[in-house]
């Protein structure tokens, strides 16, 4: 086994050199998402403080966040979120509403 093999991706995800995009391309195809019917994950923009913070944005391990017109809005979320929650946990202003998506719907992960 080579010196990098052991990674499971790519460590610039991990370390935070990738663009939301870049990431999205990435983990394309390597899960099931069966379509959620409506978002479990709810950015409440009156107290979302944007652009001074945008940790949500540089933490969400798929991408699903962007920053747009200076604030952050789940915008992949419906076919990339891993639902992980760590944007509700790193959000220092509860601007951000989490649940878990319906029964029967998300994520599937394809272990290859």
């Amino acid at each position: 086994m080579g010196k990098k093999d052991w990674y499971r991706v790519d460590p610039g995800i991990v370390e935070g050199r990738m663009s939301p995009a870049e990431v999205r391309d990435i983990i394309d195809g390597k899960f099931e998402m069966i379509p959620k019917t409506k978002e479990h994950i709810k950015v409440d923009q009156d107290r979302c403080i944007g652009d001074a913070c945008a940790i949500c944005a540089s933490c969400c391990p798929s991408g699903s966040f962007e920053m747009v017109d200076g604030k952050a809005y789940w915008k992949y979320g419906m076919t990339h979120c891993l639902e992980c929650g760590i944007c509700q946990y790193v959000c220092s202003v509860a601007a951000i509403d989490w649940s878990y998506p319906e029964a029967g719907t998300g994520v599937i992960l394809k272990w290859s």
